[in-house]
């Protein structure tokens, strides 16, 4: 991924550091997550992970991007979310359609249902917009999927 100025310093500072800067700025505050990186969905979603400390290097921040995310993130080895209970704030969530188990989206959980994306269109199109999951997945099938945008989808929870 490609980091901005203001991305390098931020993935620079301290762990501790880190945390609050992703919380206070990103998660619950004002900033963009395009001011710290350029890339896609699962960019920043490592982006944010990194900050939050997870398994991550700076140098496969820097190195890794888009799908090439996907094997960190393992989603079909987290949690299925079952459309209600509260998304644990700054976990990586991954969208994926039934048909093929393939993942198309990645977001961060902010907490309580709602996300934070980029380039996901009702699952996140814009940073500074906050996407309640219970109102834009609200047609849930026996089997956990939901009903999204002409097809069938899971939700996890990432362990990173």
């Amino acid at each position: 991924m490609n980091l901005t100025d203001k991305g390098t310093k931020t993935a620079k500072l301290s762990a501790p550091d880190r945390i609050i800067y992703a919380d206070r700025y990103l998660i619950h505050g004002p900033d963009d997550i395009t001011a710290y990186m350029k890339g896609v969905c699962y960019d920043a979603a490592a982006y944010m992970r990194y900050l939050y400390n997870a398994k991550i290097s700076y140098e496969q921040l820097t190195s890794i991007s888009a799908q090439n995310w996907l094997p960190l993130f393992n989603f079909s080895k987290g949690r299925k979310w079952d459309g209600q209970s509260s998304l644990p704030g700054g976990k990586a969530i991954g969208f994926c359609r039934v048909a093929g188990m393939q993942f198309f989206h990645a977001a961060i959980a902010v907490g309580g249902t709602e996300i934070r994306a980029i380039n996901g269109g009702l699952l996140g199109a814009g940073w500074l917009h906050p996407v309640d999951l219970r109102k834009v997945l609200n047609q849930k099938n026996p089997d956990g999927s939901f009903r999204y945008d002409g097809t069938t989808i899971f939700v996890y929870i990432s362990d990173l």
